[in-house]
């Protein structure tokens, strides 16, 4: 699974790759043997939703088997343990972990230093005519079941992301165009040089690895890619979709990014023929409805434009958390806590010594470094793209230009439609939110270049101004990042030490989320809340809490 669209499309020209080279076949045979296949099974979808839509029940059909969510209770909760629960974060994560709690009678208390709740699930409305824009997380894996179920549950509608438009995925580097039989080609070259690191990396964590997996770890990816002879056009994609994937420069980036994904990409569960049945959905009208439904619950618990500052322990084994609104100090006590911010924001409050942190969960919260990931969306009047044979996805090495896609396509007309140009890295870092029209028209003037007409194509008012919407995570200073980014040394000292809790801490948030599970996605997000739940639970059925 990935973020972006033009990750999930490089993974799938590297599965490609090892398909053909495990079959000993031509690229030619291999990519019309997944078309065939990825047509038999996008009739499957259709004829299954089909049959789904007349039997009105609300579905999601993968193209292996069919989704299947749990029915979620939403019957008043029951009366629980008398514990004074306090969760610091009121986006996804915070959100569920309350949600999870109210379910077993225990009403916690949810603090955010926003003006509101989300955190980074940030739709925009009523600025693109008839569409909506992510401001951040935008993506749902059909293998995202804690998010798929909460759709479910409210009551919201998919769109395939995957389905419509269709059309190809635009290469474009060197001044020049790639079929993806190039990329694919280039590839298998470079698959002969990965076979022994492949065969003796492990899943390291901080707590269980080898010498060989330290190694590789505190090589930086692009030392991996010169290291290994890869070819130019190959490494410039795998920059290209590594910089917007994890958000940082690759030379900024553990090279067990790259290989984990392609040894077993453990993330997907993948299986063979497993990355052309994947499916990508946007609820249409925001996936901060998802959100909402989970605030609505929890709305008299939830305190707004709350910072915390300083947590200390106090004598008698309680929590005592000391938070700023505006210019007022406030300070709460509480039996336990749930910290559900970055680490990136986490770092910046006292954390008294009273709390008893480990050096290791110290360093995890000091070091986690975060992607430098920001979004520009802009409106156009037609869809250049379209009547090129693309789909709107795009990524190259122009210097305006990383990766685009096509936002909300469902609810797209010939008159009105978005783009989404998504960068990472030092582009992502240094677009200026202050200079949004001159971002634009920098990005737009390199898009031509890539789809010809699309500078005209631009919606532009009667002042002569583009529709455009700039989200830039990195200088947002309640994130100061977009979503985590693992850096060299990052497997071998970091991973899995997030999400452990400390006597009564808990943690949760993407952050915390293993790289093996949901690291960096709304589903991670989701899900590392639960968990954090299910702790607090455990601990008051064992009388360590309450």
């Amino acid at each position: 699974m990935s973020r972006s669209i033009l990750f999930k499309n490089l993974a799938r020209s590297i599965r490609i790759a090892h398909y053909c080279e495990e079959n000993n076949i031509s690229t030619k045979e291999g990519l019309e043997r997944v078309a065939d296949l990825e047509a038999r099974l996008a009739k499957r979808r259709a004829s299954r939703r089909e049959f789904l839509a007349n039997m009105g029940k609300l579905a999601v059909v993968g193209a292996i088997g069919s989704v299947v969510w749990p029915l979620r209770r939403t019957l008043a909760a029951p009366s629980g343990p008398d514990v004074n629960i306090a969760i610091v974060g009121a986006g996804l994560a915070g959100l569920a972990c309350g949600d999870e709690l109210r379910k077993n009678g225990i009403n916690a208390t949810l603090y955010d230093a926003n003006s509101r709740v989300g955190g980074r699930c940030f739709s925009l409305r009523n600025f693109f005519p008839g569409q909506v824009a992510e401001r951040g997380g935008e993506f749902i894996d059909n293998l995202h079941k804690t998010m798929l179920g909460y759709a479910q549950e409210f009551n919201l509608e998919l769109e395939d992301v995957e389905k419509e438009p269709p059309g190809e995925v635009f290469y474009f580097f060197d001044g020049q165009r790639f079929p993806e039989s190039q990329v694919v080609d280039e590839y298998r070259n470079l698959v002969a040089s990965m076979h022994d690191d492949l065969r003796m990396l492990t899943p390291p964590t901080a707590d269980n690895h080898t010498a060989d997996d330290e190694k590789l770890d505190f090589t930086n990816l692009q030392e991996y890619l010169d290291a290994r002879g890869a070819g130019g056009l190959i490494k410039a994609a795998v920059k290209a979709a590594y910089i917007a994937e994890y958000g940082l420069e690759i030379e900024e980036q553990s090279c067990l990014n790259f290989l984990l994904f392609i040894h077993v990409d453990k993330r997907s569960k993948f299986r063979p023929f497993g990355v052309f049945s994947d499916e990508r959905y946007h609820i249409i009208g925001g996936n901060d409805q998802i959100v909402n439904g989970l605030s609505n619950r929890l709305d008299s618990q939830i305190e707004l434009e709350m910072r915390l500052v300083k947590a200390r322990k106090t004598a008698a084994g309680s929590f005592e958390l000391t938070f700023k609104d505006g210019t007022r100090t406030i300070s709460a006590t509480h039996d336990a806590v749930v910290f559900a911010i970055p680490f990136s924001i986490l770092r910046e409050v006292e954390l008294n010594a009273s709390l008893g942190l480990p050096s290791w969960k110290l360093d995890a919260i000091q070091m986690l470094r975060y992607g430098t990931n920001a979004k520009m969306m802009v409106g156009f009047d037609s869809r250049p793209w379209i009547a090129q044979g693309s789909k709107g996805t795009s990524y190259s090495d122009l210097p305006n230009h990383q990766n685009t896609w096509e936002t909300n396509p469902t609810k797209a007309t010939d008159m009105h439609a978005i783009l989404t140009d998504y960068s990472g890295g030092n582009r992502g870092a240094s677009l200026n939110p202050q200079k949004v029209q001159t971002e634009a028209k920098l990005f737009l003037t390199d898009l031509d270049r890539v789809y010809p007409g699309a500078f005209a194509a631009a919606f532009r008012d009667a002042k002569g101004k583009f529709r455009v919407h700039l989200e830039h995570w990195p200088s947002n200073p309640l994130t100061k990042g977009s979503y985590t980014c693992n850096h060299p040394g990052y497997f071998t000292t970091i991973a899995d030490n997030e999400a452990k809790p400390i006597g009564n801490l808990y943690f949760a948030g993407e952050h915390t989320s293993s790289f093996y599970e949901s690291q960096g996605f709304m589903e991670g997000a989701a899900l590392s809340g639960i968990r954090a739940a299910q702790e607090i639970l455990q601990d008051i059925k064992v009388g360590a809490l309450g």
